[in-house]
């Protein structure tokens, strides 16, 4: 079993709320792998059901500017949402809608394709015919609760994956804690889905993959943006197979990885690295976050944008060792979840302003958020306003905060 927290706080949180849970998840894997039995994910259904251990809300000490904002050179934008973690609801939506899946993130589309790089975090997996059990009928676009799930287990329709790329998504992360709800084969069918879909992924490998890279590369404006990618657990599900990037027990390996990718200059640009850490539903990042996103700037990443709480949770600017100010978001919440109360359902389109200069080198040059929330029937990201807007606000400040209605400028100060 992969060590599932790296403090004792950690641990202490976990326990709590595993013995809150009602529901265990007991399986055996049969066709796909060896029988275990494994603690259920985090991740609460759509009813609610869990303990909240976030109810403090930090406040932004004030607007978060960069040195070298105004830069000459080539810029390009990132924009990144948090979770895409489509409980029961958001599935028999999609599945029924003529929209499909688009029906949950129309309202904001045209946001995420302003940018020039789209990220999201694809948590879980999108394997056709896979129960937990193993092999079974596929039923088609619909959600049985069998091969089509949710929570605790979740897997989705391999047709999510062509909708993310239609709606501009360039980028997505496959390592979080429930890579594996559908096993080793459940993360071969997502890769080969992926791949086939051409949708460039991070932080999980194929079974036969012997030497993993553990990132891809994406480009825009000539630009070339590497993204790394890990988690902190599977759920107690045994990764038999080694295909889960892990930030703490694979930290030489993830610390490698960006340093390596560091020296390839001619090759690489910049790199975010996307972590799938922390504790849920708590908007204060823990010290070992703190201390695992410094050593990754300190290693060559440009940017680290966290996940996993289902909570906004704060940003900041670090000055590495070798004078780099990188950039950091512990939590970008969830995109679109069937989780409740404001705290779940409130998150942003994050907008990273990137500059490459005439020496070549990469520096980020400014950073916006723009807040969302989740509405339910019908179940849709759209602009936040009211209590979800004020948090939102509040947790990462009004002057980096971007209307829709503006112009995308990442660094306004340089206007």
């Amino acid at each position: 079993m992969r060590n599932m927290s790296g403090s004792s706080s950690s641990v202490a949180l976990r326990l709590l709320r595993l013995a809150a849970l009602t529901s265990l998840a007991s399986f055996t894997v049969g066709a796909i792998g060896c029988s275990s039995d494994a603690t259920v994910g985090d991740e609460e259904d759509e009813e609610g059901a869990g303990v909240e251990v976030g109810a403090l809300v930090p406040a932004a000490a004030g607007p978060l500017k960069f040195r070298e904002a105004c830069k000459a050179g080539t810029k390009i934008t990132i924009a990144a949402v948090g979770d895409v973690l489509l409980h029961s609801p958001l599935q028999q939506q999609a599945y029924a809608s003529p929209e499909g899946h688009h029906s949950l993130w129309k309202n904001v589309e045209p946001l995420l394709a302003r940018a020039d790089l789209t990220y999201a975090n694809l948590e879980g997996p999108c394997a056709e015919g896979l129960a937990t059990t193993g092999e079974s009928a596929d039923p088609g676009r619909r959600f049985d609760n069998k091969v089509y799930s949710s929570y605790p287990q979740f897997n989705y329709h391999p047709s999510l994956i062509g909708s993310l790329k239609e709606s501009g998504i360039d980028v997505v992360s496959t390592a979080n804690n429930h890579a594996l709800d559908r096993r080793w084969a459940g993360a071969d069918r997502t890769i080969k889905n992926l791949k086939e879909a051409g949708l460039p992924f991070a932080g999980t490998k194929a079974s036969t993959d012997a030497n993993p890279a553990w990132y891809t590369i994406t480009e825009a404006k000539g630009v070339k943006v590497a993204w790394v990618a890990c988690s902190f657990s599977t759920n107690g599900i045994p990764d038999t197979k080694s295909q889960v990037l892990h930030c703490y027990e694979d930290k030489a390996t993830l610390l490698a990885t960006i340093k390596g990718l560091a020296g390839r200059t001619r090759e690489v640009d910049a790199i975010i690295v996307t972590p799938h850490w922390g504790v849920e539903y708590n908007h204060a990042p823990e010290q070992q976050e703190k201390n695992l996103a410094h050593e990754m700037l300190d290693a060559g990443a440009t940017a680290i944008l966290g996940g996993h709480p289902h909570v906004v949770q704060p940003w900041e600017k670090y000055t590495t060792r070798d004078g780099r100010e990188g950039f950091v978001i512990y939590s970008l919440g969830n995109f679109v979840s069937g989780q409740s109360g404001v705290d779940k359902r409130s998150s942003l389109i994050l907008y990273v302003g990137l500059t490459k200069g005439t020496d070549g080198k990469v520096t980020v040059n400014g950073v916006r958020h723009m807040p969302l929330t989740m509405a339910q029937s019908p179940y849709t990201a759209k602009l936040a306003t009211g209590d979800s807007l004020d948090q939102t606000t509040k947790i990462l400040g009004s002057w980096n905060k971007l209307d829709a209605n503006a112009d995308l400028v990442t660094n306004p100060e340089c206007q």
